[in-house]
C-alpha cells in the first residue's frame, strides 16, 4: 500500500527506512524508470537477504541496500539530498501488545531499535528542500504521526485512510508530508483492502494487473 501510495518521480532519490527484505524498494523501482532507491536495514539477516534480492534480479543500478540504524544513517548516505523517503514503522511500543519472541517479528512490530519520532526525524534530516515523506501507520495514532511531523518541519500534504472492508473502521493511515512546505493537506478517498473475506477490491488487485480476478486468495 506504501509503495504505490507514495508520490514517485522520474530521478527521484529514494530512501526506504527499516526496509526488512527490501519489497518497498522492489515495488517503487517497477512504478517509474531512472530512479535510485537505497533501502536501510539494522537487521543483518533482513539486509542480507535484501542484497541477494537485489543481485538475483540484477537491480544492483537501480537498488542499493545499506546496513545501519536511523540515527546516523544521514551521516552515511548523505542528509539533505533525497527527495523522497518511505516507512513503514513499528506500530507498537513497548508496553503496548505481545512482543514476539522472534527477533526479527519484534523489531518490525515494537518500537525496540526505533520510535515513531526517530524514523521521522530521520526522514526529515535527509530530505531535500520541498523533498517528500510517506508513511504508513495505526490510524488511531494519527494525531501523533501529524503533531511529529510538524516537528521536524514535515508538513502532512496528503493523507488517505485504510479499511479492511467497506463497512469498517479504518485501521491505517497513509500519510505524505513535504518538506518546509505550505499547509495544503488533501484527504483521499478510503482505500478499502477486501471486498468480502479473501477477495480483493478491484482497485488492490490491479497494483498487480489482476483486475480481472476476483478472489484474492490466489
Amino acid at each position: 500500500m506504501l509503495s504505490h501510495f507514495a508520490t514517485v518521480k522520474t530521478g527521484d532519490k529514494v530512501v526506504d527506512l527499516g526496509t526488512g527484505t527490501g519489497v518497498i524498494p522492489f515495488i517503487i523501482s517497477t512504478r517509474i524508470k531512472k530512479i535510485n532507491i537505497i533501502g536501510v536495514e539494522i537487521q543483518e539477516e533482513l539486509a542480507e537477504m535484501a542484497i541477494r534480492s537485489v543481485q538475483l534480479n540484477s537491480k544492483e543500478e537501480t537498488i542499493t541496500i545499506v546496513k545501519g540504524d536511523l540515527q546516523n544513517i544521514y551521516k552515511v548516505i548523505g542528509g539533505g539530498m533525497h527527495t523522497l523517503v518511505t516507512a513503514n514503522p513499528p506500530y507498537w511500543s513497548i508496553g503496548e501488545g505481545k512482543v514476539s519472541a522472534l527477533e526479527a517479528k519484534a523489531l518490525a512490530r515494537h518500537e525496540i531499535a526505533c520510535s515513531l519520532e526517530s524514523v521521522v526525524a530521520c526522514a526529515s534530516k535527509l530530505l531535500t528542500y520541498q523533498g517528500r515523506f510517506a508513511l504508513i501507520y495505526r490510524a488511531e495514532r494519527l494525531l501523533d504521526v501529524l503533531s511529529l511531523l510538524r516537528q521536524y518541519k514535515l508538513e502532512p500534504r496528503r493523507l488517505r485512510f485504510v479499511h479492511p472492508f467497506i463497512d469498517r473502521a479504518a485501521k491505517l493511515v497513509l500519510v505524505e508530508a513535504r518538506k518546509s512546505a505550505g499547509s495544503e493537506l488533501k484527504a483521499l478517498p478510503p482505500l478499502i483492502v477486501y471486498e468480502s473475506p479473501g477477495i480483493y477490491t478491484r482497485e488492490i488487485l490491479g497494483w498487480y494487473g489482476k483486475e480481472e480476478e476476483t478472489d484474492g486468495r490466489d
